[in-house]
Order: structure tokens, then C-alpha cells, then sequence
């Protein structure tokens, strides 16, 4: 049986999904019903901000747009998130039962750095995401607290587990 990703954030963008799953296939665009993409620091952190899938009753009625992707084995876990299942709908018709990684316990709204916030825009763009969807993301990202450390510099391998490393 075949596992399947839903990217949302960074791993919209190409380059960035292949670092961690060099091998993946995109199999649709498609999007999460009654999810939220929103920018926090970490509970207990003011360094940098990251990507967080809001789930909560809040979040009903909204949509968050993303890709459906083949997983290649990814394995890793990383601090201050979790892996969870999520059911995607196909733009192309189809249902999906997917995993994704949120936060696990998001603290204030807050930017991530300059090099992880590129990957969002760029793969929304390269993708072909509506313009509104792309607006909202932009205005989301803007609501947030500055980033402290916005020019630190992009790890240049795959970065470690640690939320310090990456």
C-alpha cells in the first residue's frame, strides 16, 4: 500500500519536497477541508516561526490548498511536531487519506525565516494556486510577529531532527 503526503507549506515548493523524499511523485493538487495554514513559534520559543495546520473548531468552513504526494519512506520526526492522518479532496475527484506534520503545540503567531518562507510562495506560484489562496497565505504570513532571526541561512543538507538545526 502506497502512503501518501499532503504538502501545504515549504514542500509545495519542488526542491524542498525533494530533500526529504528525493524519490516522491505528485499525484494532485487538492486541499484539506476545515484546516487553516498559519505561522507560530513554537510553544516556549521566540526564535522563529514555522508552518502549523490549524485543525480547530476556528478553522471550519476554511480550506487549505496543497498537493497530494506519493511518501518514499520518509521516516523522520522532528521537535515540536507530529505526524497525523487527514482525509485531502482531489482537484481531481478523488479522496485521499494522507499524513502531514502540524505543530504540537503552537505558540504566538510568528514568521519563519526569509529561506523557509520563499518555499511557500514559490510553490504556490509554480503550482498554479489560485491568486486569492495566494493572498491569503501572504496576508496570514504578514498578521504574524516578525521573524528575530528572518535572514538566518538555509541549512545547505537535509537539517537535523533538532528545532535548532533547522
Amino acid at each position: 500500500m502506497t502512503r501518501l503526503y499532503f504538502a501545504y507549506c515549504t514542500w509545495l515548493n519542488d526542491p524542498e519536497i525533494r530533500r526529504y523524499m528525493p524519490k516522491t511523485r505528485m499525484i494532485t493538487k487538492g486541499h484539506a477541508a476545515n484546516y487553516r495554514l498559519e505561522f507560530h513559534a513554537a510553544e516556549g520559543r521566540s526564535d522563529r516561526g514555522w508552518c502549523h495546520l490549524n485543525g480547530l473548531p476556528d478553522a471550519w468552513g476554511e480550506k487549505c490548498l496543497g498537493l497530494v504526494f506519493e511518501d518514499d519512506g520518509l521516516t523522520d520526526d522532528y521537535d515540536d511536531f507530529e505526524r497525523f492522518a487527514l482525509t485531502v479532496h482531489g482537484d481531481d475527484g478523488k479522496t485521499y487519506d494522507c499524513w502531514t506534520y502540524r505543530m504540537t503545540n503552537p505558540g504566538q503567531p510568528m514568521r519563519p525565516p526569509n529561506f523557509y518562507w520563499q518555499h511557500i510562495p514559490d510553490g504556490l506560484k509554480a503550482h498554479g494556486f489560485p491568486a486569492a489562496y495566494i493572498a491569503k497565505v501572504q496576508a496570514t504570513y504578514d498578521a504574524a510577529a516578525p521573524c528575530p532571526r528572518a535572514d538566518r541561512p538555509n541549512p545547505s543538507a537535509v537539517p537535523g531532527k533538532s528545532a535548532d538545526s533547522r
